[in-house]
C-alpha cells in the first residue's frame, strides 16, 4: 500500500481524532511538565515524604493508566481508599502482572487487582492485542538477525491493516515489556530514508497522544527513528508555528527528540539551518531547554566515558552549530546530525 493511499484510508481517523482531542488536548508540554512532576513526586516518595509525593502526583494532567495504578498505591500508603484509581487504571489498558518480589500494595490488593484485571479484560479486544503483540515479536526475531526486507515489509503490511481496521493500536493495552515503544517498533526497522515516510504514522500516533489514548514516549521513538535514518541527508525541514516553540507547537516534539538523541549520546552534534540567526538560536535555546535528565549514576557515567563507550552528556550551544540559510522559509528549520 502507496503512503499516498495511506494517507487518504487513515483521513477520516485523524479528523475524528483532532475532534475528540481538540476539547482537552494533552500537549508534548504537559507531557515535558508531567515528567518534570513525575521526577519530583519519585524524589519525595524515595524519602519517604509520601504526602508531598500525593500531592504532586495529583497534579498531573496526563491520563496514563501507569499513572493512575502508581496514585493508587501513593493512596493506599496513605490509608485511603485506592478503588477509583485502580479501576482507572485497567479501563485504560494497564496490565496487571503480579511482581515476582514482594510488595506490600500488590499482596495486600492481591485479590482486588485480579477482580478488576479481569473486569477490564472482558471489555478488551483481546484478539487485536494478542495480534499487536505477536507483530512485535515477529518484528523483534527480525531484528536480531539480518536486514530482511521483505520480512519487514509484511509486518508492515500488516500494521497498515491493524490501523484500517481500527486506528493506531495504543501501547496502553499491550504487555509492559512493549510499552516504551508499542507497533512503532515496526516503523524502526524498515530502514526509510524519506521523511515523508514515517510522516502519516507519526501524525496518526500524535493525535493519539492529544487525546490521551496513546503515551508521547512512542511519539518520541518514532521519530528518534527518523533522525536516526534521515539526519544525515541535509532534507528534513521541520515545520514550526513560532520561535517559541509552545507547548502546541508540531515541531516541540521533533525538537524534544533531536534533545534527547544528544543527550543519550555525548558524543553526537547538530547543525540547525535556519533562515536567520533569530531563529536558529530560538531553536538551539528549545533544544538546551527540554534536554531530559538522565538519571545516570556518576560511576557509572565514568566508565562507560574510559571505555569510549556512548554516554549520555549535557546539551549545551557548543554541541550545536548555527547555519544560515536565506532560501530556508522563515516557518521551517532544517536539522543534520553526525
Amino acid at each position: 500500500m502507496t503512503i499516498q493511499r495511506l494517507l487518504s484510508s487513515f483521513w477520516s481517523i485523524l479528523c475524528v481524532a483532532t475532534l475528540c482531542a481538540a476539547q482537552h488536548p494533552y500537549t508534548f508540554g504537559s507531557y515535558l511538565r508531567d515528567q518534570a512532576i513525575l521526577d519530583r513526586s519519585g524524589s519525595a516518595y524515595s524519602t519517604g515524604d509520601i504526602d508531598l509525593a500525593l500531592e504532586l502526583h495529583r497534579t498531573l494532567s496526563s491520563n496514563h493508566p501507569v499513572d493512575h495504578f502508581w496514585r493508587a498505591q501513593l493512596i493506599w500508603r496513605k490509608s485511603g481508599a485506592p478503588t477509583d484509581e485502580l479501576k482507572k487504571a485497567f479501563d485504560l489498558g494497564y496490565r496487571y502482572i503480579p511482581s515476582a518480589t514482594p510488595d506490600s500494595f500488590e499482596v495486600a490488593m492481591m485479590e482486588e487487582l485480579r477482580l478488576l484485571e479481569e473486569q477490564a479484560a472482558v471489555k478488551r479486544d483481546l484478539h487485536r492485542i494478542q495480534r499487536c503483540e505477536e507483530l512485535i515479536d515477529r518484528d523483534q526475531v527480525l531484528a536480531n538477525g539480518e536486514h530482511d526486507e521483505a520480512g519487514n515489509r509484511t509486518n508492515l503490511d500488516t500494521l497498515d491493516a491493524l490501523i484500517r481496521e481500527g486506528g493506531w493500536p495504543s501501547s496502553h493495552f499491550l504487555a509492559p515489556e512493549f510499552v516504551g515503544s508499542g507497533v512503532a517498533i515496526v516503523l524502526a526497522h524498515q530502514k526509510w530514508d524519506k521523511a515523508h515516510l514515517f510522516e502519516p504514522y507519526q501524525a496518526l500516533i500524535e493525535q493519539e497522544c492529544l487525546a490521551g489514548r496513546e503515551d508521547w514516549m512512542v511519539a518520541l521513538f518514532t521519530l528518534q527513528q527518523r533522525i536516526r535514518y534521515t539526519a544525515r541527508n541535509k532534507t528534513d525541514t521541520i515545520l514550526f508555528q513560532g520561535t517559541s516553540l509552545a507547548d502546541e507547537d508540531p515541531a516541540l516534539p521533533m525538537v524534544a527528540a533531536i534533545s534527547e538523541r544528544l543527550a543519550a549520546n555525548g558524543t553526537k552534534h547538530v547543525w540547525i539551518h535556519a533562515a536567520d540567526t533569530s531563529i536558529a538560536l530560538a531553536v538551539a535555546g528549545r533544544i538546551i531547554e527540554v534536554q531530559p535528565n538522565s538519571g545516570i549514576p556518576q560511576e557509572t557515567l565514568d566508565m562507560l566515558k574510559a571505555m569510549n563507550f556512548d554516554h549520555p552528556a549535557p546539551v549545551t550551544l557548543e554541541r550545536i552549530s548555527l547555519v544560515v540559510d536565506p532560501k530556508l522559509p522563515t516557518d521551517r528549520f532544517l536539522y543534520r546530525m553526525d
